[in-house]
Order: structure tokens, then C-alpha cells, then sequence
């Protein structure tokens, strides 16, 4: 706990100059007195750090001082961007890391992000494949598999992928003898099993993908500018523009393609096309 409390000290003294130990104290839950004892031990560590009594005293750190480590503010930025971006989809609970940071770094709150949505991974499901992870443990979890069937797999985690805009888990499936990789939105109940105590066979990762080629209507050129930016386009003479894009499941496809009606079109694969129109015309005709 001394070790915490000291780091802490010394993060607060970088980036503050000058603090009063009755505000250490009252930080850290302990007495003026302690903190007098871990400023004494950071100067036995070679940290310089002194006190000075009196009305404008307090605790100081010499201004040569530096850590190489310290975060500039651009990557305090950075790492506050990333850590609401893991709470907001529910990928972990950082909000008292947020405010364990924030109180040594001058943190404004001048960000505010909500991605959560219908489908999104649930963060008590990554939690437990985050805990099966660590401790080499075997899980046990319910499947739901594209066609609303359930599936329940005894497998050993390996590793929490993202990929195609998708979160994935790759697992080694005990029944099949082979390494799959599942969508994480898919994988619920998951419940502990014993340690592992044999060594898994090499990994082989064979990643689910659906490679399609668009056109997209002159339309919707102004995209080229921001979401397709990064992909490489075909411009056709009639101002239409085509590129390649590869999704992890239907269900992304589908979020892709339909809120641009008519302005894009799918060129190939032929089954790819002809999923996505049964897909539509089911739609349609539940609506009638």
C-alpha cells in the first residue's frame, strides 16, 4: 500500500509543483504524520522532494526532476479517450480507474461517448473470459449461432480478438478438436471450468470473413471524404466509384448496406447478393 501511496505522491508532486500534506493526508485516508514518513522515504529513494513549514509552505519536488515515463498531456488525452472508449461499448469497467487518474492528472471533461447499443458485447461476459484468460481455466458457455440456434461449447479460451469492426473470442473447442473463433456478441453464460492442465495443441487461426465488391451511386461521393477514405476506390465513368470491403458477419453487412438503399450495389459474390436480397424481401414482407 506504501509503495501505491508514494507513486501516487510522486505523480501528484510532477504535475502539481507543490501540495500541502494535510491534502495528502486527507487523499490517502491517513495522517499528516505518515505522509511526513513517505516523504522522508522518497528522499531515501533519491526523489527530490522537501517540505517547507510556514504559511506558503507545503511539499515540493525540484523542478529539474523528471520522469521519462510521465505522460505528456497529449497522451494523458489519449489514454482518457481510450479509457471511456472500453466503458462506453462495455469492455471493462474503468470508471474508478478514471477517477484514481483524474486526480492526478488534470483531466477536463471534455469528452462524452455512448456506443453502447442492442447486441454489444456484455462487460460481465468480458470479464469472465478475462478471468478464464488469466487463470488458464476451461469455460463453458451458450452459443448463439447466426439462424437463432443455441449451442452449448466446452472450450479453452486463448485470446480476445477485434477484428472487421467485430470483437472475437478464439477458443480451442474440446468436442471438435480444433480452434474456433466466435463472435462475442454470440457468447453468453459463460461459466468457469477447472484449470488446464495439458497443454493445447498449436494455435490456427482460421478468421471468418465475407470479402464483397460494391458500387456505390455519385450520390454519396461525399463519403469518399470521410467513412471510405481509407479504402482504395475505382472511379467509373458515369461519377459512380467501387471499392472492396470485407465484414465479420452478415449482421454487419447488413448495417452497412442498408442505410444506403439504393446508392450502393453488390457486385460479387453472386451467394452474397442473393442472401442479402432474401434477407431484405423477409423484411419487407413482415412489414406487410
Amino acid at each position: 500500500m506504501q509503495v501505491i501511496r508514494l507513486l501516487q505522491t510522486t505523480l501528484i508532486l510532477l504535475n502539481r509543483k507543490k501540495v500541502t500534506a494535510n491534502e495528502l493526508a486527507e487523499r490517502f485516508q491517513v495522517t499528516p504524520r505518515t505522509v511526513y514518513r513517505d516523504i522522508d522515504a522518497l528522499s531515501l529513494a533519491g526523489v527530490p522532494v522537501y517540505s517547507i513549514k510556514g504559511r506558503n509552505g507545503g511539499i515540493f519536488l525540484d523542478e529539474s526532476f523528471h520522469v521519462d515515463n510521465t505522460l505528456m498531456e497529449e497522451e494523458q488525452d489519449d489514454l482518457l479517450l481510450a479509457l471511456h472508449l472500453l466503458q462506453s461499448i462495455g469492455l471493462a469497467d474503468t470508471e474508478e480507474l478514471m477517477e484514481k487518474l483524474g486526480s492526478v492528472y488534470d483531466w477536463s471533461n471534455w469528452l462524452s461517448v455512448d456506443l453502447s447499443q442492442e447486441g454489444s458485447v456484455h462487460s460481465e461476459t468480458f470479464a469472465k473470459l478475462k478471468h478464464a484468460l488469466f487463470n488458464e481455466q476451461e469455460i463453458q458457455f451458450t452459443y448463439y449461432t447466426e439462424y437463432g440456434q443455441t449451442r452449448l461449447i466446452r472450450a479453452a479460451p486463448k485470446r480476445i480478438l477485434y477484428k472487421y469492426q467485430t470483437w472475437y473470442l478464439l477458443a480451442y473447442h474440446f468436442s471438435k478438436d480444433a480452434w474456433e473463433v466466435y463472435p462475442l456478441r454470440r457468447v453468453k453464460q459463460v461459466i468457469f471450468g477447472p484449470r488446464l492442465v495439458s497443454p493445447l495443441p498449436p494455435e490456427e487461426l482460421d478468421f471468418p470473413k465475407i470479402t464483397v465488391k460494391l458500387r456505390f451511386s455519385k450520390r454519396i461521393a461525399y463519403k469518399r471524404y470521410d467513412e471510405f477514405s481509407e479504402l482504395v476506390l475505382v472511379d467509373n465513368p458515369d461519377s459512380s466509384f467501387e471499392t472492396t470491403i470485407d465484414f465479420a458477419i452478415f449482421d454487419d453487412l447488413y448495417r452497412f448496406l442498408l442505410p444506403l438503399g439504393k446508392n450502393v450495389q453488390i457486385l460479387e459474390p453472386q451467394w452474397v447478393k442473393e442472401k442479402v436480397v432474401a434477407y431484405t424481401q423477409s423484411f419487407l414482407e413482415n412489414q406487410l
